[in-house]
């Protein structure tokens, strides 16, 4: 018994559960905090020597600048697939909610710090730069109102990423799959990729209707199957070729040359009588 117990004891392992979400990003920040750190001080290390190596201050703002953008880049990278990979516990919608207002903040905090670099003044932009200045007023109110929209989308929008919707506008069904910040992608039941600015959507130019899962309709037939569909006026008899969320493809006439296609949701209310032929004992096609 007393070698059996140190032969348990000799193979027993240690459990250790995997570090939580917070205990990541905590452990990133450090990181991120002394990047930052450490590059900020081999910058001034520089420019304290760069007179004297012959390295001017534009040089060092230039290195600064790019400095600035990558450690943002990268910041905002990490992030991103480190809320990837906890997709399994919270939803994507608020993963994507997070990943969006977190990159904003980390976006303006590298602005500021590219304007403190050198040494600017947005009014003084504003005011002094003329035609430009309403140029880029206008590019920037394009992107601020596209962001804020993704960010009003996020959090009070009815519609979350991963839900059915219809694009009313178009008449296009599928599925919101990625809500960043300039556009929303949604992939159709084919498999197509339907991209909506977010501000056409904010401000009602596209409308869209949240609606029951598309895949969720019961057809009472199958591809491949012989039916005859009709209503009050037309009677349609062919093979079920194919069967998407939103129609269904019959094929008929000679050689099958003939394609009818129908609405699954008249079929599934009730506008259509579907009659499905089958194959009795001796392989009869039977009404």
């Amino acid at each position: 018994m007393h070698s059996q117990r140190s032969v348990d004891n000799g193979f027993q392992q240690e459990i250790v559960e995997p570090p939580r979400l917070h205990e990541k990003l905590v452990h990133l920040s450090i990181k991120a905090l002394v990047l930052v750190v450490v590059t900020w001080l081999c910058l001034y290390l520089v420019s304290l020597v760069g007179p004297y190596i012959g390295i001017k201050q534009l040089h060092i703002q230039i290195a600064g600048s790019i400095a600035t953008i990558i450690i943002s880049f990268v910041v905002i990278t990490a992030i991103r697939g480190l809320l990837q990979t906890t997709l399994v516990k919270i939803s994507p919608h608020l993963s994507a909610s997070i990943s969006f207002f977190i990159a904003v903040t980390i976006s303006l905090i590298a602005i500021i710090s590219l304007m403190y670099q050198w040494n600017t003044n947005p009014e003084s932009i504003l005011v002094g730069g003329g035609v430009a200045a309403i140029i880029v007023g206008i590019g920037v109110s394009t992107i601020i109102g596209n962001m804020l929209s993704a960010a009003l989308m996020l959090t009070a929008f009815p519609a979350r990423i991963g839900d059915s919707i219809q694009v009313v506008n178009d008449n296009i069904g599928g599925k919101i799959a990625e809500i960043n910040f300039f556009f929303t992608r949604i992939t159709t039941s084919e498999g197509a990729e339907y991209v909506v600015p977010n501000n056409a959507i904010v401000q009602g130019n596209v409308r869209i209707t949240k609606d029951m899962p598309i895949y969720n309709l019961q057809l009472p037939f199958r591809e491949g199957d012989d039916i005859e569909v009709k209503d009050c006026s037309t009677l349609y008899r062919g093979t079920v070729n194919r069967i998407t969320a939103n129609f269904t493809t019959l094929r008929h006439g000679p050689n099958n040359s003939y394609e009818t296609i129908l609405a699954n949701r008249a079929i599934v209310a009730g506008n259509f009588v579907v009659i499905k032929r089958t194959l009795d004992k001796n392989n009869a096609v039977t009404p």
